[in-house]
């Protein structure tokens, strides 16, 4: 958090000449990039997403899914005092498939209901993140 601010000091305390030299650059990437074609469109942006599970019982609980590459081990989820884990992940618009792993066993969200089968005879839940 210092070095942001250090470096926002860095920025605004900027020169005439370096202003000068900045807006030639700016006038020669337009022209350039104008030659290019037209810009790509901006990416949307990402979305949080929390996932959540009643586990009081549980020592160690994961999400995993398409998001991950279904690790069962990346996204390590935080428990509270009273059993609930929770955990963030910021995601791209899209639809996800996802479970909870719970003290190594795969296991279901019982919090959502749209789910779709998988290859292992189970079922997957889903993940739908709005733009």
């Amino acid at each position: 958090m210092v070095q942001e601010a250090r470096a926002s000091k860095i920025d605004i305390k900027t020169t005439k000449a370096s202003k000068r030299a900045k807006a030639a650059k700016t006038k020669v990437s337009r022209a350039t990039a104008s030659a290019k074609g037209p810009k790509k469109p901006a990416k949307p942006d990402k979305k949080a997403a929390t996932f959540r599970l009643d586990a009081p019982y549980a020592t160690k609980v994961f999400v995993a899914g398409s998001f991950n590459d279904w690790s069962p081990v990346a996204t390590p989820l935080t428990r509270n005092d009273v059993g609930i884990w929770t955990g963030t992940v910021d995601l791209d618009p899209g639809e996800y498939e996802y479970r909870f792993v719970v003290d190594g066993t795969w296991s279901d969200d019982p919090a959502n209901t749209a789910r779709r089968c998988n290859e292992f005879g189970t079922r997957n839940c889903i993940l739908a993140v709005k733009s």
